[in-house]
């Protein structure tokens, strides 16, 4: 399995939090993938190895390579970036296999 990880800084998040989580939601239905988690940072203790100043993570679950390289060029991935990219102040993947 590939677990994609996505985290999202935004320019406004205040503005932009709300529709770029639906955009999560909605390329998660994309076929490939078999299981998606999308949120905010949790409230918990602040440590020196904890990152929290990140607004949204996504963790995109993949049977294999495969399904994760045709999510990667499905229409509606490509339309969420498309759509999306301006609001971002940086973007972060982490990709494992498990």
């Amino acid at each position: 399995m590939i677990v994609h990880q996505v985290f999202f800084w935004l320019q406004e998040p205040e503005k932009d939090l709300k529709a770029v989580m639906e955009g999560c939601k909605k390329i998660a239905s994309v076929s490939s993938v078999k299981d998606y988690m999308v949120g905010v940072p949790a409230k918990t203790e602040k440590r020196d190895v904890i990152d929290h100043s990140y607004h949204i993570a996504l963790t995109v679950h993949f049977e294999d390579l495969k399904a994760h390289d045709e999510y990667q060029e499905h229409p509606d991935h490509l339309k969420f970036i498309a759509d999306h990219s301006q609001k971002w102040a940086k973007v972060q993947v982490y990709d494992f296999e498990v």
